[in-house]
């Protein structure tokens, strides 16, 4: 239960922070840039990559072990 909670949380936190740093780039787009360019300056910065590796942490915290259950 402890691990999956710590997987949780930094799960939250990865995807929060990826997701901050898109937000932040969302300058890009106003200023003239198309938004093929935005997604390519998003992939090439890796601090955007926390929103995928985030949300992995977070799914995986939710799966359940599938074991054989005795009766």
């Amino acid at each position: 239960m402890l691990i999956r909670l710590l997987l949780y949380i930094t799960g939250f936190i990865l995807l929060s922070s990826g997701f901050l740093h898109s937000m932040i780039f969302l300058n890009l787009i106003p200023s003239g840039n198309s938004t093929i360019e935005y997604i390519t300056y998003l992939f090439s910065h890796s601090e955007t990559y926390g929103i995928p590796a985030g949300a992995l942490l977070i799914h995986l915290s939710t799966l359940k072990k599938s074991g054989s259950s005795r009766t």
